[in-house]
C-alpha cells in the first residue's frame, strides 16, 4: 500500500524469466533511484536507460509512457515489501498488513521515495496517472482482505472494503508526512484493533 525501502499491472504481462526478468527488474530499480535523486519531473526514459544500462529501446518496447513505467516500478516494489496476506483471520491479516507497511515507509527508501512523490505531486499533474494506477491496483489487493472478512462474518456485510482500507492506513501516512509522530508495530496494532472495535473504548 505504501510506495510508497522496489511495474501499468503486472500480472497483464507475461512473467519473464531468465536474461529478461534481470533486465525488467534493473529498468524498475533504476526507476526507483531515479525518482529519489531527481524527482518525478525529471526522471526520463533515457536517464531510466542509461542507469539500468540497458537500451532505451527496451523501454520503448514494454511501456508507452513514463507514468506506466512509474506505475509497475512502484506496484513490483510495493508487492515485494508489502505482500497481502491470508491467515484465515481477519485481525491477523489486517496485522501483518499494517506492519509491512510501517516497515516499508519506515525504511530509508521507502521514505525518501514516498516524499519525493508526494512533494512532485504537487508541481506535476502527471504524477497523478501514475498515482492513481498504483492506487487503484493496491486497494484492489488489500480489499480481498476485507471481503474475505466480510464472508466470514468478521466484518458486517454492508462494509465498504476501500473506505475500510482507507481508514486503515490513514493514521500511518498522517504521521510520517504530517505530524512526525512516530510509527511502529505497537500504533499499528492500535489502528486495526480500534477499526474492528477490539481496543477496549
Amino acid at each position: 500500500m505504501a510506495a510508497p525501502s522496489r511495474r501499468g499491472d503486472p500480472e497483464r504481462r507475461t512473467r519473464p524469466g531468465g536474461r529478461s526478468a534481470r533486465v525488467n527488474e534493473a529498468i524498475l530499480t533504476a526507476v526507483l533511484d531515479e525518482l529519489v535523486e531527481s524527482g518525478y519531473s525529471k526522471l526520463s526514459f533515457d536517464k531510466v536507460a542509461t542507469r539500468a544500462q540497458v537500451h532505451r529501446a527496451t523501454l520503448y518496447r514494454r511501456w508507452a509512457t513514463k507514468e506506466e513505467l512509474v506505475a509497475e516500478a512502484l506496484l513490483a516494489q510495493t508487492g515485494q515489501a508489502v505482500p497481502m496476506p491470508d491467515t484465515g483471520s481477519l485481525r491477523e491479516d489486517l496485522r501483518l498488513l499494517t506492519h509491512a507497511i510501517v516497515a516499508n515507509i519506515s525504511a530509508p527508501d521507502g521514505q525518501s521515495l514516498l516524499r519525493t512523490l508526494v512533494s512532485d505531486a504537487g508541481q506535476v499533474p502527471e504524477i497523478s496517472v501514475a498515482g492513481r494506477a498504483f492506487w487503484s491496483k493496491r486497494f484492489a489487493l488489500a480489499g480481498a482482505i476485507v471481503r474475505r472478512g466480510i464472508e466470514r462474518g468478521e466484518l458486517p456485510p454492508g462494509t465498504d472494503p476501500d473506505f475500510f482500507i482507507e481508514r486503515l492506513i490513514a493514521p500511518l501516512f498522517l504521521r510520517l508526512l504530517i505530524t512526525a509522530e512516530p510509527i511502529d508495530a505497537a500504533y499499528a496494532d492500535r489502528i486495526v484493533d480500534t477499526l474492528l472495535g477490539t481496543d477496549g473504548t
